[in-house]
């Protein structure tokens, strides 16, 4: 009987996509949306009256257990230490939602699916940007049909609820470049808080999400903003003390120096935890050499691992599939941007700068490629959103010239037999 309101949620998800009009007026995008959607319920359903989806199991049942833990509190005590762990704060949501409506597995997974709704809003918005509209339908069913990101966000985890909010930052970042406003700053300083709310790597990486998008708005938009320089200079400096120093008064700001050694010291304890999927780089900050040489073979794992020699199942084999898709999503994305110029170039450089930085952080405190699945979950989509136009006309191409040599070679063979 508690399971009504997934029920509504799951008949309503279909619905939300109908509510903007540069999304219902494309009939393709709403079916493709709509496609992925079924995708995402089908395991919220089985992992609410079948069992556990494979490779959620313990996370996703914990959470759903302290949430239900807090819905039967009597009073809940929101302090400090709660907010700076994601994971206190996420299941202390989802517990205060579980006490108007009941402790349910399929409504909690059902809101994890709703955030993967509006992550698609978000992301047709980001293609209509970009001008990127002709593309925008295999954008969609890329980001919506990766199975690991549809196990994932279909469960009662934090990861679908990661995507959005960093979703929601990098498009009201993109927003601030075109028009600056405070009330588009204030949305995405309000986008990067709820991300940051949800891990406690996030919470640092948050801040460099706003620096990093207060620069780029006040001194990338030379053609809306018509101030000179200096003052230019002087805004983009004052917002982001502002920034700095209310994070040292909140205790939220870690210097690089800190948060290299937090990473230096957090890998060999995490490594001692024997795993078939660990790969266990170590991080030396001993020396800049030694920097040099361990930093890019940890993020070099991070995002391509498992390779061909370390596969030993079916799972390993959907984990090497999707790291070849990265692979060439990056390239395509690399392509695509050194093929650009004038405001396309400045919107792809950023979107490298924030998702290149947001798989920085997860490598530096991750040591296997299961851990490592979850984590590419959040910044995918701009993965996405930066390669799929490149390989998508890659591969109309290589069709054509396949299909266009087959035609050809058909044409000479019947005037030779005439």
């Amino acid at each position: 009987m508690q399971d009504w309101t997934g029920w509504l949620l799951m008949f309503f998800s279909f619905s939300i996509v109908l509510m903007w009009k540069h999304i219902r007026s494309d009939t393709k995008l709403v079916r493709a949306i709509w496609f992925c959607i079924v995708l995402h319920h089908a395991v919220a359903l089985l992992n609410a009256y079948v069992g556990g989806v494979i490779g959620t199991e313990m996370d996703a049942r914990s959470f759903h257990h302290y949430a239900v833990d807090i819905s039967l509190l009597d009073e809940h005590v929101w302090d400090y230490a709660s907010i700076r762990s994601g994971h206190a704060v996420y299941t202390d949501c989802l517990g205060l939602l579980y006490r108007f409506v009941g402790p349910s597995r399929f409504f909690g997974a059902e809101l994890s699916v709703l955030a993967f709704v509006l992550s698609c809003v978000v992301l047709a918005k980001m293609v209509d940007l970009l001008d990127l509209r002709r593309f925008r339908v295999v954008i969609i069913l890329l980001f919506g049909l990766l199975p690991s990101a549809v196990i994932f966000r279909s469960v009662t985890l934090r990861e679908s609820w990661q995507a959005l909010f960093f979703l929601l930052s990098v498009y009201w970042a993109m927003r601030l470049w075109k028009q600056l406003s405070i009330r588009t700053l204030l949305f995405l300083i309000m986008s990067a808080i709820c991300m940051a709310a949800l891990h406690v790597g996030l919470l640092w990486y948050a801040l460099y999400m706003i620096v990093v998008s207060i620069c780029w708005g006040v001194f990338g938009s030379k053609k809306r903003v018509r101030w000179a320089w200096p003052v230019k200079f002087m805004f983009a400096v004052l917002l982001v003390a502002c920034v700095i120093v209310s994070a040292q008064e909140m205790g939220l700001y870690m210097s690089v120096g800190h948060a290299l050694d937090g990473a230096e010291g957090f890998r060999p304890a995490a490594a001692t935890i024997q795993g078939r999927t660990t790969y266990g780089i170590m991080l030396d900050t001993s020396s800049v050499l030694g920097l040099v040489k361990t930093l890019p073979a940890i993020f070099t794992y991070y995002m391509f691992a498992p390779f061909p020699w370390q596969v030993e199942n079916v799972a390993d084999i959907n984990a090497l599939l999707e790291s070849i898709l990265r692979f060439l999503l990056l390239f395509f994305a690399i392509s695509s941007w050194l093929r650009s110029s004038g405001e396309v170039r400045s919107y792809y450089s950023f979107l490298f700068i924030v998702v290149l930085g947001l798989e920085l952080m997860w490598a530096l405190g991750t040591i296997n490629w299961g851990t490592a699945i979850r984590h590419h979950v959040p910044g995918y989509s701009v993965i996405v959103l930066l390669g799929a136009p490149g390989l998508v006309s890659f591969m109309q191409k290589l069709h054509i010239g396949i299909f266009g040599r087959r035609k050809v070679s058909g044409e000479l063979n019947e005037q030779s037999h005439t």
